[in-house]
């Protein structure tokens, strides 16, 4: 990664995981070996390079437990340091990074937050056709208080999620065709208020498998098949299965439009007396560079959450688009639009989202971006008092080798 892609990761979660958004993945990607990193500093003789980052960012926030009733406003103190290694040697690539978010409210100390992420990886190519990859992501978050149905406490709800993944993939890249085993189990644990959280520990293994079959020069046809198993430590009725089923394609038909697409089905069972659950689903997402320097994404995807007291589980579908435009070598902006229906299955409860961010940067220097960002959250529920809005302002700085 460029120390200018890195910048705008760093700058772009700082506010996105506020609003609850940063590492929303709308598809499961198709599997790529690694690119050789640029940038960072070279670790001694050795093949590692490290790339250190910091961002920081002060703003405010006008509903901090997204209320309509109850709308306490703060000013935001927003800290994140970062480190990321990189290893790259014939056949074998190395990856590791690790991103703090530690949030500061003036007015509100009680929901001070320091978030961590870790995520790990290694890659091997046996030869151009066979890869094997194995991963380690470790997360210490938190549920801000009002963006759950728990009963609101005096603080955030803490939790930390570890997840140890393996892939399989054999077919060379532009092969007629490819296949793709994969495997995580996700491990989550709540670390305070265990009289309302603990009911919501859980391991999430999920298993699939997809299959690429080339169509033309640049096009593929693909079948996949995805099991996850939902086990909550404390049994319950809501633990259960979730099978989901796609036919699609992929594509990269011109150097300005990549995109692929998926529809098929989703069935969710439960070990107890709750009755299954069948319907549509769908991942897709659409990259179009009418230009060198500006590039839409589009995307819509339905998945499903976990309940955290309200319904049996959420059926969620998101649709949206972000605009990444550099207007010249020091500026560049983004807009994002997303829209999200969250429909409760057990209980009457229909939510509707409409999301609005605008993001400006200036590379003040190489290593240093100012910016200022804002983001606008509306929802509108079928229970009146679920509804809310909130506005978020940001002065950023992020700086990055």
């Amino acid at each position: 990664m460029t120390s200018k892609k890195l910048t705008r990761f760093v700058l772009s979660c700082a506010t996105l995981a506020m609003a609850g958004l940063c590492n929303a993945q709308y598809i499961r990607p198709a599997y790529q070996f690694p690119p050789e990193a640029k940038g960072g500093v070279e670790l001694g003789d050795s093949a590692f390079y490290v790339t250190p980052s910091a961002g920081l960012g002060v703003g405010h926030d006008d509903n901090l437990f997204l209320s309509n009733t109850n709308q306490q406003s703060s000013t935001i103190e927003v800290f994140t340091p970062g480190l990321r290694l990189d290893a790259h040697q014939p056949g074998l690539a190395v990856q590791s990074s690790w991103v703090g978010q530690f949030g500061r409210y003036t007015s509100s100390r009680a929901d001070d937050y320091q978030d961590k992420t870790w995520l790990n990886s290694v890659d091997w190519a046996l030869d151009q056709r066979t890869f094997f990859r194995l991963g380690y992501d470790y997360l210490r978050g938190h549920d801000a208080r009002g963006s759950t149905d728990r009963p609101n406490s005096d603080s955030p709800d803490f939790y930390k999620l570890s997840t140890p993944r393996a892939m399989f993939a054999y077919g060379a890249p532009g092969a007629q065709g490819r296949i793709e085993l994969y495997y995580s189990d996700a491990h989550k644990n709540y670390l305070n208020h265990q009289d309302t959280t603990a009911i919501s520990d859980r391991d999430t293994t999920e298993t699939g498998g997809a299959f690429y079959w080339r169509v033309g020069p640049k096009t593929y046809a693909l079948l996949e098949a995805r099991d996850t198993k939902i086990d909550y430590d404390i049994p319950n009725t809501l633990s259960g299965h979730e099978h989901r089923y796609f036919l699609g394609v992929s594509w990269e038909a011109t150097a300005a439009t990549t995109g692929t697409v998926k529809v098929g089905e989703l069935e969710r069972t439960f070990g107890g007396g709750i009755p299954s659950h069948r319907s549509p689903n769908w991942e897709a997402q659409i990259t179009w560079s009418p230009r060198t320097y500006s590039q839409f994404d589009f995307f819509s995807t339905r998945y499903t959450n976990e309940s955290t007291g309200l319904g049996d589980f959420i059926i969620t579908s998101v649709s949206g688009v972000n605009w990444s435009h550099q207007w010249n070598s020091r500026v560049y902006s983004n807009v994002n639009l997303k829209y999200q229906r969250d429909a409760y299955e057990g209980f009457d409860r229909t939510d509707n989202s409409k999301i609005f961010g605008l993001k400006l940067g200036y590379r003040f220097r190489p290593w240093l971006t100012l910016g200022a960002e804002y983001t606008y959250t509306n929802r509108d529920s079928n229970i009146d008092v679920y509804d809310y809005d909130k506005n978020l302002y940001l002065l950023t700085a992020t700086a990055s080798m």
